[in-house]
């Protein structure tokens, strides 16, 4: 097996460090508060979550909902409730009826997955006001169960997409009201999730403790590229194992790709010549999808884009000095443009702007 895992997670051998982290979230949980996770894309806040819940002591139940492919409440509702009922209470006859008579008035439907035969919950919800009810009696359940239970929604600002227009103050409403379960609100776009939860006028201000996901140390993160690679024959130095954390900007995703594509070169001798080779494979395959996007972008947004590439990051991106160094457009139009590339998730604004996506930065900056 490949020790650098890309997607998943395995096992906490192939997870690194994270210790100060999952223990401050641990103790978040078993005190039942709230927690906002903030990071950079990519940097693992999923695979810290999976990791906190091998962490956790079989009485406290995880539920981990992901909301990104959710369009409306109507897929959240289905989404959080197949989830709940899966991990608190698994299948039976008995099951079932309990939850049939709980739900009458939605009028439940069970359906089972042809390929894995794991069983579905539907309900019947034809407008908004039966939205608003199934909301309210998921979360009556949830409260009802005996057991504590923390809730882990991943694309949390994926809601403000959602048509209704209550979704945050009904979600805060059911939400306040436990008192024996947790709630953990993690996404990539760091901004939408900031203004919801710090933003007076918005239903969950100061509704949550919050934590902001920094990179891990490089340090930490070579002895786990070395002891990795070691362990299964090859060799590599430190000041390799630096390097591959360099040219990866310390992002987890980025390292664990680059180390996984190495591992599978099968190449007993990792050395930085071979880790730039690589690299350069990985911006080599991904240029049709960077293309794709300059034919996406006005023409300057995508002079913006490989503006912030070539300075890596940019505290005054409306400064005289940086728009007239790229000869770009008015101050306001600037403004217009980077809101928009905000907004698309290709640029994020964590104490000033820098390109989302690493390697397209790399790409960018080789660009004319």
């Amino acid at each position: 097996m490949n020790p650098f895992l890309v997607s998943g997670y395995e096992s906490p051998k192939y997870f690194c460090d994270r210790k100060t982290e999952a223990e401050k979230i641990v103790n978040v949980i078993e005190n039942s508060r709230n927690l906002t996770l903030i990071s950079e894309r990519r940097i693992g806040k999923t695979s810290l979550l999976k990791h906190v819940e091998f962490q956790l002591t079989s009485s406290i139940i995880f539920v981990y909902v992901d909301l990104y492919p959710t369009l409306r409440l109507k897929d959240f509702i289905q989404v959080l409730s197949n989830n709940i009922i899966e991990k608190l209470e698994p299948f039976s006859d008995k099951v079932i009826r309990k939850i049939t008579s709980f739900f009458a008035a939605l009028q439940p439907k069970f359906s089972f997955n042809p390929e894995t035969g794991v069983p579905g919950l539907e309900f019947t919800i034809s407008n908004n006001s039966e939205a608003e009810k199934s909301v309210n009696l998921l979360f009556e359940y949830i409260r009802n169960s005996d057991k504590k239970i923390v809730i882990a929604f991943d694309e949390f600002q994926q809601i403000l997409k959602y048509p209704e227009k209550n979704v945050e103050a009904l979600l805060r409403s059911e939400i306040q009201k436990d008192n024996n379960a947790s709630f953990i609100f993690s996404g990539s776009q760091t901004h939408l999730l900031i203004s919801m939860f710090n933003e007076y006028s918005r239903p969950f201000y100061n509704s949550s403790q919050t934590m902001y996901l920094e990179r891990i140390e490089q340090s930490e993160y070579t002895k786990f590229i070395i002891q990795n690679f070691k362990s299964h024959n090859f060799f590599i130095d430190d000041e390799t194992a630096k390097y591959i954390y360099e040219i990866g900007n310390g992002i987890t995703y980025n390292i664990q790709y680059l180390c996984h594509k190495l591992f599978s070169e099968q190449e007993k001798k990792i050395t930085s010549d071979l880790a730039k080779k690589i690299l350069n494979e990985i911006l080599k395959e991904n240029e049709v999808v960077y293309f794709n996007y300059r034919e996406l972008l006005t023409r300057l947004q995508y002079q913006i884009l490989k503006a912030v590439a070539k300075e890596f990051h940019v505290e005054k991106p409306y400064s005289i000095q940086f728009l007239s160094k790229y000869k770009l457009d008015s101050t306001s139009s600037a403004r217009t443009a980077i809101n928009a590339l905000i907004e698309k998730g290709l640029l994020i604004n964590l104490r000033g702007i820098h390109v989302t996506d690493w390697f397209f930065s790399l790409w960018l900056k080789q660009q004319p």
